[in-house]
């Protein structure tokens, strides 16, 4: 039976992602309380369940976009939502390409294990910290530098659209990987809950309508 709250969860964190790396490449910006929730994901690495790596109540912002892009019933989508979505469905094709690598995938994993263990060394309390803690400038370098090392020399390049005033600086390009690997973060989770790309479409529905309530609320029943 599908975990429609799990997926709904784990697909919100992704387009939170998107909706932080269209931000920063269009406006130099980002929503530090939207990004700190799913960069924050990248090192629960033994959760007890999905809401131990994504509290609902923080996945606002991803919830309301995965019921922009995925609503049919709504009208003409923007340009913005459209990229979003585009970007959404380019991760989760890059996952799959990963997933289907087992030795980058598992080494992957050892580096994140590897990043984790360093960060909480020098700061025990970063599951908990504050979106400025979270986002500091040295551990986002982190998971960029993972990113750059592993991802992009194997497996075709995303192209990130914006403005290139703010693509072309370097803190910019960090946040956006950092961004791009929680994105992945958040597809391995939906995976692992039985998603997949070609079940979308008959669970469209329940993932929008439990999507919807949190938008509203934050709170999933």
């Amino acid at each position: 039976m599908a975990d429609i709250k799990g997926e709904t969860i784990a697909l919100a964190a992704l387009f939170q992602c998107c909706a932080q790396i269209s931000r920063v490449a269009n406006t130099g910006y980002m929503d530090e309380h939207a990004a700190a929730a799913v960069v924050r994901g990248l090192l629960v690495t033994n959760p007890q369940s999905v809401e131990d790596i994504y509290s609902p109540g923080r996945l606002m912002t991803g919830f309301k976009q995965l019921v922009d892009s995925f609503d049919r019933t709504m009208g003409n989508k923007t340009s913005e939502t459209i990229a979003i979505t585009q970007n959404a469905l380019k991760i989760i094709a890059l996952e799959v390409n990963i997933s289907r690598n087992g030795e980058i995938f598992n080494r992957m994993g050892s580096e994140i294990d590897r990043l984790s263990t360093n960060i909480l060394a020098n700061e025990p309390n970063y599951l908990d910290a504050s979106p400025e803690i979270i986002l500091d400038n040295n551990y986002i370098k982190d998971f960029s530098s993972l990113y750059q090392s592993l991802i992009s020399p194997n497996f075709q390049k995303l192209i990130i659209y914006g403005e290139e005033q703010y693509l072309s600086n370097p803190v910019n390009q960090d946040r956006i990987r950092a961004l791009l690997l929680s994105g992945i973060r958040a597809v391995v989770l939906w995976r692992q809950l039985g998603g997949r790309r070609r079940f979308l479409f008959f669970r469209r529905k329940a993932i929008v309508e439990c999507a919807r309530r949190g938008a509203t609320s934050g709170i999933l029943n």
